[in-house]
């Protein structure tokens, strides 16, 4: 056992079976007996069934630690126990109790105890004591042996070790070990400092706030929006040159004899045809001009629409973190205690940049979408009016069932619940048992940590079948809507144009279709990349909690009393 134990992220009692896989209670609580360990895990409220919070055991101390690592080693029961500077990484009240465990551990006989140390209180009632300088053995013998060698160097160091401060005499170490032990009995009694902040931070959440952060940046906002409208009608121009191109694939060139020209004003077949084809020709070259100006549009109203939100978005978020940064600056050393360094660093990096979900994010979904949807209806109603009255009463139906195919590439449907405990997802336990790979392999727990992994991975998804049956049956309920849908305006649009067909040719029907098809196409794109709202309202409220935390001691404040260094100093004041 060395002098920086590893816990493993379950509870005390599954720690200390570690050492001896198949171990029972009764093994556990004498294991934890012997190694001074079962009062202080008594005090606890679930007792041995009190997990381990943290990578490496945080919630409890040092001296805890070791000892919960002693009775580990001492399930097994082993004939020889090697502790490797066990108590070296100790203060001095926590080394004195995990040196009572280890006195009763050499008193038992029950094991050969060998304790590598350079602290002689840790080794001075060993039987025999081998005093290693150099890399050879220059002392051997028991503890009052080796004092009685007038110039030995192991008298020496005891001698020198009796000249430490006077927190080794007998009665005051005696009542700050007895103290450390009281502050062990209030440990059950802390406070849950988390969930006090994650609560303070949620009331500090105000959406009208948020918005107002991004008001300096309405200008850039501005010429986005412009990109946005561009962009926006992008969709259902591509739906207009696609119904052009397709008429102009699918011209229909009547059939023509010698005599029998279909059309007046050709002498014959062969000019009738190069007319046809020239036409075609034609129009093809007007359409390849069309492409290119939506091609450039698109450019134009994209590079607009991104530079603009972009500029909005990251001057926003510099400002943010800014602001964030000075406060942390501010904060007393407290605030630090009861937060990791990955929950600060997240604050300025991934919390700040959450933010402009309640300015710019939004309103550019919200034209994209406006204009796509507006522009493709416009045009329907303009070639084909009865058709475009068809397509709005689909759009509900439409967007429901887009809206569960969104959910499921986006992972709305799938919960969270597990996300917390990161510590006991599949991913956690590859991380921990790498990290400690040294006290796996020394434990033989490769095995059992396997076993472990395979029940994470269950775990994380108990019912699979059921959601992957679900998942399917969704996906197949979406494209079973969308499809009946294009079914039905495909045969709306057909019975319209064989009814009145002195009122709409085919390429109309064609323009009307795609345009509010590809105006469909640009609502999905306007919600691409929406933020999950859940996780944007707590970063909004972690930021705003910084920012507005009045610190208890703060170095950066200009108020109150100040020295007056023009003021005669009287040396007998001082």
């Amino acid at each position: 056992m060395g002098q920086e134990p590893t816990l493993f992220n379950d509870t005390i009692a599954r720690n200390i079976a570690y050492g001896a896989l198949g171990a029972t209670q009764a093994e556990i609580e004498e294991a934890a007996k012997q190694a001074n360990a079962h009062d202080f895990i008594m005090q606890f409220p679930e007792g041995y069934d009190t997990p381990v919070a943290g990578s490496g055991g945080s919630q409890l101390s040092g001296g805890q630690k070791q000892r919960i690592a002693i009775a580990r080693a001492l399930v097994k029961k082993p004939q020889i126990l090697i502790l490797d500077e066990a108590t070296s990484a100790l203060d001095n009240e926590s080394e004195s109790i995990v040196q009572e465990a280890i006195n009763k551990l050499m008193e038992s006989r029950d094991h050969t105890v060998i304790v590598i140390a350079h602290r002689l209180s840790t080794i001075r009632n060993a039987d025999h004591i081998a005093l290693i300088a150099e890399g050879k053995v220059i002392e051997y013998g028991s503890h009052d042996e080796l004092l009685e060698k007038p110039h030995g160097r192991y008298r020496r160091l005891f001698e020198s070790s009796k000249r430490r401060s006077t927190v080794d005499s007998v009665g005051l170490r005696h009542s700050m070990i007895k103290k450390v032990e009281e502050d062990e009995d209030q440990e059950e009694e802390e406070i849950d400092w988390e969930a006090e902040i994650e609560a303070k931070e949620e009331e500090a959440f105000n959406a009208a706030r948020a918005r107002q952060l991004a008001r300096p940046d309405a200008s850039y906002m501005l010429a986005g929006s412009i990109g946005a409208v561009m962009a926006g009608a992008v969709y259902p121009m591509w739906g207009i040159l696609f119904a052009e191109t397709i008429d102009l694939l699918f011209r229909r060139v009547k059939y023509c004899e010698e005599g029998n020209i279909p059309e007046e004003g050709f002498e014959s077949c062969p000019e009738y045809w190069k007319s046809i084809a020239d036409s075609m020709q034609d129009k093809s070259f007007r359409l390849a001009v069309y492409w290119a100006i939506v091609v450039f549009g698109c450019l134009a109203g994209f590079a607009l629409l991104y530079w603009g939100f972009g500029m909005a978005s990251e001057r926003l978020n510099k400002r943010v973190r800014d602001s964030s940064f000075s406060s942390l600056l501010r904060q007393e050393i407290a605030y630090f205690d009861k937060r990791s360094v990955g929950s600060i660093t997240s604050q300025l990096q991934d919390d700040a940049a959450r933010i402009h979900a309640f300015s710019g994010e939004p309103v550019r979904s919200f034209i994209v979408a406006l204009s796509s949807i507006v522009t493709g209806l416009v045009l329907s109603f303009v070639f084909m009016w009865p058709f475009a009255l068809l397509a709005i009463g689909c759009i509900p139906l439409m967007g429901f069932a887009t809206s569960i195919e969104m959910k499921k590439f986006l992972g709305e449907d799938q919960g969270d619940d597990n996300a917390a405990d990161g510590l006991n997802t599949p991913g956690g336990i590859i991380v921990e048992t790498l990290l400690n790979i040294r006290t796996v392999s020394a434990l033989t727990l490769e095995q059992q940590r396997y076993e472990d992994y395979e029940k994470a991975l269950v775990h994380s998804e108990p019912s699979y079948k059921l959601e992957a049956f679900m998942s399917g049956l969704t996906s197949g309920m979406s494209m079973f809507i969308q499809q009946w849908i294009n079914a039905l305006q495909l045969w709306f649009g057909g019975w319209l144009l064989f009814t009145f067909p002195d009122d709409y040719e085919f390429k109309d029907f064609l323009i009307a279709n795609f345009a509010v098809l590809f105006s469909l196409f640009g609502l999905g794109a306007a919600f691409q990349d929406i933020s999950d709202r859940k996780q944007v309202e707590k970063s909004a409220g972690r930021i705003f909690y910084l920012l507005d935390r009045e610190s208890a001691i703060d170095p950066l404040s200009d108020v109150g009393k100040k020295p007056d260094e023009r003021a005669p100093v009287n040396p007998a004041e001082v």
